[in-house]
């Protein structure tokens, strides 16, 4: 998304971007990112994310000034000039010309070298970082339940679609014998639903078409197990979490828009606590956005590691968001407010005032 704001054609011509700030706890020096959205020249659709660093001046001109980048240009202007073979009585003069306009050229050029050699520098600790973060291949995913249930053909993204393409071929790379403990972890975390019992993944050989073959453990045996098609529509979409907190294909840096779609009040507060414990688990870091309360009761956020914001429009349209502390008791021996009270209450905010 890119925002609508009234703008003058100057700002409409200039690229947008997304310019952050990436630091670390450790004594590492902060290193600054440019992230930028890389869109499909057929459709003009997202791509990828690319990830730079900004070029600060003071940089900039240390590489430019740099002894080794002078000589290797230097370097470059006298092999080039050895290659010279001319055909005429003057010689020296045209190869002193020659080397003249060179030289010329290459002082015009040195900028550009000097900020290729900076980029290039950078670019280890920058993948470095970016890989670590998963800053690249960020992405918001949003299931559905029809998309769920009657899984598409193909996803355009691998191995997870956005829309939850591609679960059930993923939950089968789960089979493997050396993930077998992800596939062991996933099923016992699912007994949430207590009419659970375990569930196979299939591959349709007619179709082509990975599905699931669940088992239910209140059915008579003969009747026990049905696919996806026929399951609770939350067990669809807590599936899809944890299968993409578990997995070791999906990204490390992602957001779910809505997590409470579809999950009754109780539900939401354990798979919230589930959640935080799988993305330390498998070194994850989520992105959730909900209007349910019950969601904010399964967050600890004494936990700095769990943080809280509310999102609003101020008074121009922009949005606004205001990180939430733990709250505090009204009164010495209290426990403190749940979120979720505090959260219709409007003591936290998220809640529109003006009606």
């Amino acid at each position: 998304m890119v925002s609508a704001f009234p703008e003058t054609e100057s700002e409409a011509k200039k690229k947008r971007r997304i310019a952050f700030k990436v630091s670390g706890a450790g004594e590492g020096e902060t290193l600054d990112c440019i992230v930028v959205p890389s869109m499909r020249k057929e459709d003009n659709s997202f791509l990828k994310w690319e990830v730079s660093s900004p070029q600060k001046q003071v940089e900039f001109q240390k590489a430019l000034n740099d002894e080794g980048l002078l000589k290797q240009l230097n370097d470059k202007i006298q092999e080039f000039t050895k290659q010279i073979k001319v055909d005429t009585n003057d010689k020296k003069q045209f190869e002193k010309e020659f080397q003249k306009r060179i030289k010329e050229a290459i002082e015009a050029f040195q900028p550009a070298f000097a900020e290729l050699q900076l980029r290039v520098e950078k670019r280890a600790p920058l993948s470095e970082v970016s890989n670590k973060l998963g800053l690249a291949e960020f992405l918001i995913y949003a299931p559905e339940n029809s998309t769920l249930r009657l899984q598409p053909s193909e996803g355009a993204i691998q191995p997870l679609g956005t829309k939850g393409q591609g679960l059930f071929k993923l939950l089968q790379s789960f089979s493997d014998e050396k993930f077998k403990d992800h596939l062991a972890d996933l099923q016992s975390r699912l007994h949430l639903f207590g009419w659970f019992d375990k569930f196979v993944p299939l591959n349709d050989a007619a179709t082509k078409q990975a599905s699931l073959q669940i088992h239910d453990r209140w059915l008579a045996s003969d009747k026990a197990t049905f696919d996806q098609r026929s399951a609770n529509e939350g067990f669809l979409f807590v599936l899809f979490y944890f299968a993409l907190l578990i997995s070791w294909r999906t990204p490390k840096f992602f957001a779910i828009d809505n997590i409470d779609t579809a999950l009754n009040p109780r539900l939401c507060s354990t798979l919230m606590e589930q959640i935080v414990e799988l993305a330390k688990k498998h070194d994850k870091q989520v992105i959730c956005t909900t209007h349910n309360p019950a969601i904010l009761d399964g967050l600890n956020l004494n936990d700095d590691e769990q943080r809280l914001y509310t999102v609003r429009r101020d008074s121009e349209g922009h949005t606004v968001l205001r990180r939430v502390r733990a709250p505090e008791p009204q009164k010495k021996g209290e426990l403190p407010v749940r979120l979720s009270e505090a959260f219709l209450r409007g003591i936290i905010g998220g809640l529109p005032d003006h009606f």
